[in-house]
């Protein structure tokens, strides 16, 4: 009879685990995701034919303190979100935002590499990209947005300042959701080719 109660107490405890705990008790594994620039959904590049000879450093890349977490984010409603415990960013958003677009734009404009923030203190940079994200997320009505505030500064003073909204619609898998999350990177990325070519002039082949 004891051990019985044992039993029954042990299981009611391991339950109890199981319902407060984030992930709960499945067995369903983790899913990591990153983003990537979709090209498809870049702006062509347009402008001046790049110089090659300047140097583009990019960065810092600031997220809200809502984005600043492993969790993929999803808006339930205008008010509430919700952290998804199962799906996740394989690496910091930020760093994958960075990474993302320095090779989008490397390849684009035709140099060899962009210069990630931060740099060492003697390096020159020509041109430096800042990218504020204001918003990134599934919203509640079935479209994955990305909303940015992005400037070039050009010795040290601001030459260009934009805003950025792509909102694409998504179906609920999260797989879904990152790939136009990612067409929208790819827009932005457009966006910021367009902007350096236009400042940068002609290039020096």
């Amino acid at each position: 009879m004891v051990n019985n109660q044992f039993r029954f107490n042990k299981c009611r405890i391991i339950t109890l685990l199981c319902l407060l705990s984030a992930g709960g008790c499945s067995n369903s594994p983790m899913q990591f995701y990153m983003l990537n620039a979709e090209s498809v959904g870049a702006v062509p590049s347009v402008g001046p034919v790049f110089n090659r000879n300047l140097q583009i450093g990019l960065g810092p890349v600031h997220l809200p303190e809502y984005l600043d977490r492993p969790q993929i984010v999803t808006e339930v409603s205008e008010n509430q979100y919700q952290l998804d415990e199962r799906h996740r960013w394989a690496e910091r958003l930020d760093e994958n935002i960075g990474r993302t677009l320095s090779q989008f734009l490397a390849d684009r404009l035709g140099v060899e590499q962009i210069v990630r923030f931060p740099w060492p203190q003697k390096q020159t940079i020509d041109y430096q990209v800042l990218i504020t994200v204001l918003e990134l997320h599934q919203a509640a009505d079935g479209n994955s947005k990305l909303l940015a505030q992005w400037q070039i500064r050009h010795k040290e003073q601001t030459a260009l300042i934009k805003r950025f909204d792509c909102s694409l619609p998504a179906a609920i898998a999260v797989e879904s959701i990152v790939k136009a999350q990612s067409t929208c990177l790819g827009r932005l990325g457009g966006e910021i080719e367009t902007g350096l070519r236009q400042l940068a002039g002609s290039a020096i082949d």
